[in-house]
């Protein structure tokens, strides 16, 4: 169980890529509370969606592809979960900063 840390990121990772795609191809109610916004463009707002959680996505792939090239999680356990904190803020944060934008 080496590498179990890095399959399960990328598992993880490429869950929500598909979450993402689902939505982006249009299936507007897999996104909850899709209700509450107030927007007339619904394909829009769901090509935001999809394009923020492709970022998310991001960061339990990195933190599983520093542990995979590390040599496994129990060498490179804090390098990894550094960079799935870091880089998980740095992409919420962008992805607000994409979800405001009109």
């Amino acid at each position: 169980m080496e590498y179990g840390y890095s399959v399960l990121m990328f598992v993880f990772s490429g869950f929500i890529l598909i979450y993402a795609g689902l939505i982006a191809l249009g299936n507007y109610d897999l996104i909850r509370r899709m209700y509450a916004v107030k927007t007339k463009d619904k394909k829009e707002y769901a090509r935001r969606v999809a394009v923020v959680l492709a970022l998310v996505s991001l960061s339990p792939f990195l933190s599983g592809l520093v542990a995979l090239i590390g040599g496994g999680i129990e060498k490179m356990a804090l390098p990894a979960i550094i960079v799935l904190i870091v880089s998980a803020a740095a992409f919420i944060a962008l992805g607000i900063r994409i979800m405001r934008r009109k």
